[in-house]
């Protein structure tokens, strides 16, 4: 394992820093303090083997399922590298998830033992809770042979999520392709600010290992810890806010010089105000199924998302991208031990997202899934393509452009929208102006809805279209009662 060649050949860098809280008694009164700790790469491996001692001694073994939940926990990081050392099948949980949502994805994946890593203080070893839905020993598999393996879920729009399971292979071609792009040293420093059950908080921890760096994980002031650090990735709606955080703290000088941006759409605005403030910006497409990043490039004046990275392969088909490569995965996990491959006949995983390449520069634009296009009035609307527009506009935080049934037209757009300090019919007012010297009127929502009313907590880092979609529907049957 990587972890332990640095742990011999540079034994005393440092590996991992957290912030750990600790109890300060003072007469009656007990208070809590929050105090730094770092681990060198030999105070990690030992670690690791203690840790491997504990689950061995509780039966766990190659080819057994675990599942952490956390988001991103130093005792998660740590759970993580100790399931991929004793070679286990290692799926990370979202917290926010129902127990009984949680028990079936663990029985859908055939998971061993789990284990809650939001209730670890620091790096203390946790007790495996052991469940009854693992392979049975006689069950031959072909894919034991390419352990360890990881389980990523997907944000499937119905039902369960689909698991994705990826090599390690797979997750270091991923980091091999990006690091030199994204300029990572063993002098970097990467802040976990990403949840771990995401491909996006993985991609950063097997860039870390790649590449035999310094990993931070995020404690209580993500702001504070980005200063600290010399990379990070974000979605957009994170670096909005660090860059609102420097200008109110009036901060000017700090680590942070590169940020890798993905998960939505980035504007291009954003990105030109991280570069007045002395951030390199990286603008990347990927998905779950090719280990995180595919496509990126040094932030520019440009909207699109760059170039094809190392070790990765693309065809455009009739405007939709079909990917495939070193960093692809194994398939989704079918319950009972099958790996459904994601490959279609002629060999390529097609994404259903649609996009075009620049035809002077060959740069890739993305201009939405297939699967959110819907007809009004027999015209076909995008709706990333109004949201692009939407978000060029001052104070918007996020939208996203949502059909509702109509009578006439069929369906119709309308917008769900997260202003910054607010939502005020004057806002809505200066963004229905804007648009209709942009877009046709066809797609020009009908209607503006406040996003806190509509999505009053999310899951992830990506809200579901899906969900919210549910959720406005609510909404606007309540409207009416």
């Amino acid at each position: 394992m990587l972890w332990q060649r640095y742990a011999e050949i540079k034994p005393t860098d440092i590996a991992l820093k957290f912030e750990l809280k600790q109890q300060v008694k003072s007469g009656d009164e007990t208070r809590f303090s929050i105090v730094e700790r770092d681990l060198t790469w030999r105070d990690l491996h030992q670690l690791i083997e203690q840790w491997a001692d504990v689950w061995q001694a509780e039966g766990v073994s190659s080819g057994k399922g675990v599942a952490l939940i956390g988001r991103y926990q130093p005792a998660l990081v740590i759970a993580y590298l100790v399931a991929l050392r004793l070679q286990c099948r290692v799926l990370v949980i979202n917290p926010m998830f129902p127990a009984e949502k949680i028990k079936q994805i663990c029985e859908q994946c055939n998971m061993d033992y789990l284990l809650d890593c939001t209730q670890l203080n620091g790096v203390e070893v946790g007790k495996l809770q052991r469940l009854g839905f693992g392979l049975a020993d006689n069950v031959s598999q072909q894919w034991m042979t390419q352990c360890p393996l990881t389980f990523t879920l997907t944000s499937g729009s119905t039902g369960l999520p689909k698991a994705v399971v990826h090599t390690l292979s797979q997750h270091l071609a991923s980091a091999e392709g990006i690091s030199p792009l994204l300029q990572i040293d063993e002098n970097s420093e990467w802040l976990l600010a990403l949840p771990l059950f995401h491909v996006s908080g993985q991609g950063i921890v097997w860039r870390w290992l790649q590449n035999g760096c310094c990993l931070r994980c995020v404690g209580d002031n993500i702001y504070q810890n980005l200063l600290q650090v010399t990379h990070s990735a974000l979605v957009p709606t994170q670096l909005q806010h660090f860059l609102y955080f420097l200008q109110e703290n009036k901060i000017s000088s700090f680590r942070l010089s590169h940020i890798l941006l993905g998960g939505a759409h980035i504007p291009v605005a954003l990105t030109q105000q991280a570069i007045r403030a002395g951030i390199h910006c990286y603008s990347g497409y990927g998905m779950t199924e090719a280990a995180s990043t595919v496509f990126a490039k040094k932030s520019d004046a440009s909207a699109g998302v760059g170039y094809l990275l190392p070790l990765r392969e693309y065809r455009l088909v009739d405007g939709e991208i079909w990917v495939r490569g070193q960093t692809l995965a194994l398939g989704y996990w079918q319950k009972n031990g099958e790996i459904k491959t994601l490959l279609n006949q002629e060999g390529w995983f097609a994404t259903r997202d649609k996009g075009y390449q620049a035809a002077n520069t060959e740069e890739l634009f993305i201009q939405g899934r297939i699967d959110n296009m819907f007809i009004s009035g027999g015209e076909n609307i995008q709706p990333e393509e109004i949201e692009a527009f939407i978000l060029q506009q001052p104070d918007v935080k996020q939208v996203f452009v949502l059909p509702i049934e109509d009578q006439i037209y069929g369906q119709r757009p309308v917008a769900v929208i997260d202003f910054a300090n607010g939502f005020s019919f004057d806002k809505v007012n200066a963004v229905q102006v804007a648009l209709r010297e942009k877009l046709e009127k066809f797609k020009q929502p009908i209607a503006y809805y406040p996003f806190e009313k509509i999505m009053r907590s999310a899951l992830g880092i990506k809200v579901s279209r899906h969900l919210l979609s549910q959720q406005l529907s609510l909404f606007l049957q309540n409207s009416e009662e």
